[in-house]
């Protein structure tokens, strides 16, 4: 009986870990292989190049261009006209479009007005707006909007790597409970096993009634159910552990039975969670939280927006001036600007009511409204979220304390049952009794480590910062 008595206590001090060809993954290994091979974090790398795609796509607009248009009519033998038009357009800045050609015309069949030197006609010319579009146009708000998108992406890639980190996070420490809630089962199965076949024993010898065999059975077939469910929430934990471990060439990761997590130790008893960090924390959470500042980029393209919408409300007036000169002559007295040599144009338009442009800008002017009301939704959500898992923090720190001592406790009880009921002095029911507190605040400290550790996820996830990691 001493001998069994002995392994018993010796039992319950052991920490089993796996067997010693067990592979440990800690939490920060299993982000790292994360957030490099997982197709929702690869997802999360295409954003900027694809922002970046979209900014070469606007700064298009600006490309200078080559036209070149030949049309000949010729009939009964008579060439009635050869018209061959040359030209380069270079689009700046503030609408303007400079632009040069030469044009050829020849035949019998001219209209005077198209009738050219012999050698051609050269211009150098420049066309701009004047009211309507000087400021701003389509191209030019198109070219800002992408700029912003290009900043804005780095803010959806982080976003989108926080979230599936969060995901990853809560999957494994949820393993590493259910793996560590598995061990302790384990190990009170060989207890009660071992306890059933040495109450067999004192019964057969005469020192223990055969009742207590009766006792010993139940108690190792009800930790034999504890373990098989445990054995099960860890199977299925670990099936979810395998969506986020892919392999470099973009193929999941076969599941490995060998691959466990690291120890669930209390040692974040060592810090101070003081309340008024929650302060500091609100301020940084306002200041540099992803979604906040990619709901802040959606405000200054709308703003570009409505700032193109206010164009609508004004006269279109354009202006075109052509400086004219045989072979690119510019320099001959002829060529003087606004004296000779030059065609000049103007025109004009605008809307008597401007219906549709007022409109637009009303539109432009509700989307801004309704995305400010967006994001001061989204920060206070987010400002309480953090509020809410900092104080869960502190409470879960305070807990785990007293579950430590708790658990210190009913260790000492279940010490003292055994070696009373070594001497006669109790019963196995009161020592099961004894050994069912003790199993149970064991796995309510490990429940309470794996559901910090959970939170504190949920609290960097709340300020944003897994993805940026």
């Amino acid at each position: 009986m001493k001998q069994y008595i002995f392994y018993f206590l010796i039992c319950f001090c052991i920490r089993l870990t796996g067997q010693d060809t067990s592979y440990v993954l800690t939490a920060d290994e299993f982000m790292e292989v994360v957030k490099k091979y997982h197709p929702v974090a690869r997802q999360a790398y295409l954003i900027p190049q694809q922002a970046l795609a979209e900014l070469r796509l606007a700064q298009g607009g600006w490309d200078p261009t080559v036209y070149s248009d030949y049309n000949r009519k010729s009939y009964d033998g008579k060439n009635y006209y050869s018209y061959f038009e040359n030209s380069v357009k270079i689009p700046v800045w503030y609408g303007l479009e400079v632009k040069a050609g030469y044009d050829f015309v020849y035949g019998n069949n001219l209209n005077p007005e198209a009738l050219l030197p012999d050698d051609g006609l050269g211009y150098l010319g420049v066309s701009m707006p004047l009211i309507k579009n000087l400021f701003i146009d389509k191209q030019r708000a198109a070219l800002r909007q992408a700029q912003i998108f290009r900043e804005a992406s780095e803010q959806q890639r982080i976003i989108m790597l926080n979230d599936l980190l969060m995901q990853a996070l809560t999957a494994y420490y949820e393993w590493a409970y259910s793996y560590y809630e598995l061990q302790i089962y384990t190990n009170a199965v060989e207890v009660a096993r071992f306890r059933f076949e040495a109450t067999k024993n004192a019964a057969r010898l005469g020192d223990r009634p055969y009742i207590d065999t009766t006792e010993a059975l139940t108690q190792l077939q009800s930790r034999q159910l504890q373990q098989n469910d445990a054995r099960l929430r860890f199977i299925q934990t670990s099936l979810d552990i395998a969506n986020y471990l892919w392999l470099e060439n973009g193929q999941p990761r076969p599941y490995d039975s060998r691959l466990v997590p690291a120890p669930l130790t209390s040692s974040y008893l060592q810090t101070d969670i003081p309340l008024s960090k929650a302060d500091e924390l609100e301020a940084q959470l306002r200041q540099s939280h992803p979604e906040l500042l990619n709901y802040r980029f959606k405000l200054q393209q709308l703003d570009i927006e409505r700032r193109l919408k206010i164009e609508n409300l004004k006269p279109a007036l354009n202006a075109n001036y052509n400086l004219l000169s045989e072979r690119f002559n510019f320099r001959s007295d002829a060529g003087i600007v606004f004296t000779n040599n030059y065609k000049f144009g103007i025109n004009f338009y605008m809307p008597l009511a401007f219906v549709q442009g007022r409109a637009e800008y009303r539109l432009a002017k509700l989307k801004i409204q309704q995305t400010q009301y967006e994001l001061d939704l989204k920060t206070q959500q987010l400002v309480n979220k953090l509020r809410a898992y900092y104080n869960e923090l502190a409470i879960l720190q305070e807990q785990t304390r007293i579950y430590e001592q708790s658990v210190s406790g009913f260790k000492q009880l279940f010490d003292g049952e055994t070696i009373r009921f070594q001497n006669g002095e109790s019963s196995l029911f009161l020592v099961n009794a004894r050994e069912n507190r003790y199993l149970e605040s064991l796995v309510k400290l490990r429940e309470l480590q794996a559901k910090f550790y959970k939170t504190d996820a949920s609290l960097r996830w709340t300020l944003g910062v897994l993805g940026a990691q």
